[in-house]
């Protein structure tokens, strides 16, 4: 899945930027964004902003990626709500009905 992050340009254009290919965000004052392959963008956003996307954007697929293992999962073996089942930490819960 591409991550992707909005970001402005100096010149007030507006892109979207692959955040899995940030190598390092730096303050130059100005931020400037380098990628695994050595471009170079820099940006009106300030580095905490940028920080903050790139982890709010994570945090969202991680989030969807959980539902859908989760979902998935309990298609694959067939359970029922209701019943109990055996978590990581070896304690028996009731799934919701």
């Amino acid at each position: 899945m591409l991550t992707v992050i909005e970001l402005t340009r100096f010149n007030g254009t507006r892109f979207y930027l692959n955040a899995d290919l940030v190598e390092y965000i730096e303050a130059t004052p100005d931020t400037l964004i380098t990628l695994s392959s050595g471009k170079r963008h820099l940006v009106k956003e300030d580095v905490l902003t940028v920080v903050e996307r790139i982890i709010a954007y994570h945090r969202r697929i991680h989030y969807i990626s959980v539902t859908e293992t989760g979902e998935s999962a309990e298609m694959q073996r067939g359970g029922q709500t209701g019943e109990e089942v055996e978590t990581a930490d070896e304690k028996m819960e009731t799934l919701p009905d």
